[in-house]
């Protein structure tokens, strides 16, 4: 999750994603231009796929489309919300733990922030296996925990501001970002 950038900073940010070979990014809608950052990385760098994290509102979700968000991470379940994304063609991935509505919405992959007071992999096991969910993890997920996490045939992804050292983003120390990005790169499957 991409919490602390300025769009200044989309070419150096995007030249980082490259460089380690990830080229998927959750920008922040909580910060205060991680819209205007959306639409930077969206528009100059289309083999990026950028998307809209931390959305809470149909408004932020409608704005990050604009701006160009291939995908929504919402910690809310909002029906309104869910329905516009996918009148869109743009994924969403909601959080809940309610399995049926989920199934309801045809939904196959959810958000689950924040892992740990959600319940856990006990959670996350009981919806992959009764409703065949997977799961996007998110929250307080250190690099230490990556592998625990993503070795779970529930857990397709995950997100970590550890990636992003809040310290080397304000120092632009674009080696250790694209050094950090690398070690997290090491876990897509291809």
């Amino acid at each position: 999750m991409a919490k602390a950038f300025r769009p200044i900073q989309a070419p150096s940010l995007a030249a980082a994603l490259r460089e380690s070979g990830l080229k998927v990014l959750n920008v922040s809608q909580q910060m205060q231009e991680g819209n205007l950052l959306v639409r930077a990385l969206a528009k100059d760098y289309p083999d990026i796929l950028v998307g809209g994290g931390n959305v809470q509102t149909l408004e932020e979700a409608q704005r990050a489309i604009e701006e160009g968000a291939s995908f929504i991470f919402s910690p809310v379940f909002d029906e309104k919300m869910i329905k516009y994304c996918m009148s869109q063609k743009v994924s969403i991935f909601p959080v809940t733990t309610d399995g049926e509505k989920c199934r309801k919405m045809n939904l196959d992959v959810l958000g689950f922030y924040p892992v740990d007071k959600l319940g856990g992999f006990p959670v996350i096991d009981k919806l992959g296996e009764e409703f065949k969910l997977k799961f996007i993890v998110a929250g307080h997920i250190t690099e230490l925990d990556m592998d625990t996490f993503l070795d779970n045939p529930h857990v397709l992804a995950m997100t970590g501001s550890w990636m992003f050292d809040k310290g080397a983003i304000a120092a632009n120390n674009w080696k250790e970002i694209t050094e950090s990005l690398k070690r997290a790169r090491k876990w897509v499957l291809e």
